[in-house]
């Protein structure tokens, strides 16, 4: 668990750095798109690791979805201000709520 908190660390950066760039007018689009299979495992690894928790905290599961199809329908349009809100109050709030439930819980 401790070394999913660091790679969580590591995907917040990424994803604050792309919602920056998209925020400030600079090209995005490539780098969002190679972010995207990392993003898929992320959230697999964050499901499985909250599972094989002794006391699994809650995540909405539904919120996830509709973050993830937010963020393919932004891909899909083009829509910069779509993909900033996600990223920012999507996306980063699950990577966030997670690592905060994770460093409560400690090591499993």
């Amino acid at each position: 668990m401790d070394h999913f908190s660091v790679e969580l660390q590591h995907q917040k950066e990424r994803v604050e750095t792309i919602a920056a760039k998209i925020e400030q007018g600079q090209p995005y689009m490539d780098e969002l798109k190679s972010y995207l299979p990392t993003l898929n495992q992320t959230i697999l690894t964050l499901f499985e690791v909250n599972q094989n928790t002794a006391n699994p905290f809650e995540i909405d599961q539904n919120f996830v979805l509709q973050v993830l199809n937010d963020i393919i329908y932004g891909i899909e349009k083009e829509d910069s201000v779509c993909l900033a809100d996600v990223l920012r109050y999507g996306l980063l709030e699950i990577y966030d709520y997670a690592e905060t439930e994770l460093q409560q819980r400690g090591p499993s």
